[in-house]
């Protein structure tokens, strides 16, 4: 006996009202939930589709230590990425300055030449910077071995590479490069929000443990994005602070809608926004929120196409709930229920897919 039509929306809306409140996306448990519920009305079924875990690639790029102290602490981060792209199966290429080369080839010409390489590709491309930074005379550079690289240098290398891009420079005196680095199809982090904050910056040790950490799931939809991981990292670095009774000398900052102004954890409650900026500008944080480095064995592997639609999906989800206020009560329901019936169609299929993906696996084993 299944719901009438106005019971059926009511149902829905209070779902999603119960979760909007401190999350961008509904729990996939919720969209299930809600499917059952409409899809007997609606009749709608699709055909299963494959789902293939997207392909990403990453330059890790770890700098001078200047101390063997800082040698150690620096390795222990990069280790941390390098689970990361073990787990997420990601094209990994380190870039470290101990690593034998050719003769007269320095880090700074490695790196050069391996953002040359990706010219072109059609993978997300991350450059994450692991090290020390320094600011003078209104230049930024992150300090390798040898001949650093500045901002500037870095965004003449980039202005070829038109895929996807996730830069997250871990150093002091890194936020001129959010500047120099922002731009469409960008998501930038930077431990330090002005050159200016020059002392040596714990973000990346906070940051490279909660990338892979479960307690990074502020909106419990048993995933880790970046957003998440960012503002985790971001508490814990403000809390260290506190806790040793120093003040804060550092601030990162998050851009994903190319302005170059970034936004810093304080603005959000939960991953949604709770503040606005004073100079009228969009608050960061849909992209980065949609970047996962973490999911459960329960969460649906999405194909890119899948991955496309849901995020469109949950894209006019979010901008028909800032205008609610403008809509009558009915047409609200009515628009909010067609789309969550898209989300949930397209979260029944990816796990059609897996289970049965899971299935042959499972047959393989047994025939062995």
């Amino acid at each position: 006996m299944g719901h009438a039509p106005l019971e059926r929306v009511t149902v829905i809306a209070r779902i999603l009202t119960i979760f909007s409140t401190r999350s961008n996306r509904l729990p996939p448990a919720a969209y299930l939930c809600l499917y059952c519920l409409t899809s007997a009305v609606h009749g709608q079924q699709p055909p299963a589709e494959s789902a293939t875990p997207k392909t990403e690639s990453m330059l890790l790029v770890v700098g001078a230590p200047g101390e063997q102290t800082y040698e150690a602490e620096f390795g222990d981060w990069a280790n941390q990425w390098e689970i990361l792209c073990k787990r997420q199966q990601w094209t990994l290429q380190s870039i470290a300055p101990e690593e034998e080369t050719p003769s007269g080839v320095s880090q700074k010409q490695r790196l050069q030449s391996a953002i040359q390489s990706h010219v072109g590709n059609s993978q997300r491309l991350w450059i994450v910077l692991l090290g020390h930074g320094t600011f003078a005379r209104n230049i930024a550079k992150f300090n390798l071995a040898g001949e650093d690289v500045s901002a500037a240098e870095l965004a003449g290398w980039l202005k070829p590479v038109t895929t996807p891009l996730v830069i997250v420079n871990c150093s002091s005196s890194s936020g001129p490069f959010m500047t120099a680095l922002a731009g469409p199809n960008r998501t930038v982090v930077t431990a330090t929000r002005a050159g200016s904050e020059l002392n040596y910056s714990r973000f990346g040790k906070f940051l490279s443990a909660a990338i892979s950490d479960e307690r990074a799931d502020i909106d419990h939809d048993e995933e880790v994005s970046l957003l998440e991981s960012f503002l985790m990292a971001s508490a814990k670095t403000e809390q260290f602070y506190k806790d040793d009774a120093r003040l804060t000398t550092e601030h990162a900052l998050l851009d994903d809608n190319g302005d170059g102004a970034g936004t810093s954890s304080d603005f959000y409650q939960g991953t949604r926004p709770s503040k606005t900026a004073k100079s009228g500008k969009s608050i960061d944080g849909t992209s980065a929120g949609k970047i996962i480095l973490f999911s459960s064995p329960n969460v649906a592997i999405f194909s890119p196409d899948q991955q496309l639609r849901r995020d469109a999906v949950e894209q006019r989800i979010e901008k028909l709930r800032l205008v609610k206020a403008e809509l009558s009560e009915e047409v609200y329901l009515d628009q909010l229920e067609v789309l969550v019936l898209e989300l949930a169609a397209i979260y029944d299929v990816a796990e059609t897919a897996q289970q049965q993906s899971q299935q042959l696996d499972a047959s393989s084993d047994g025939s062995e």
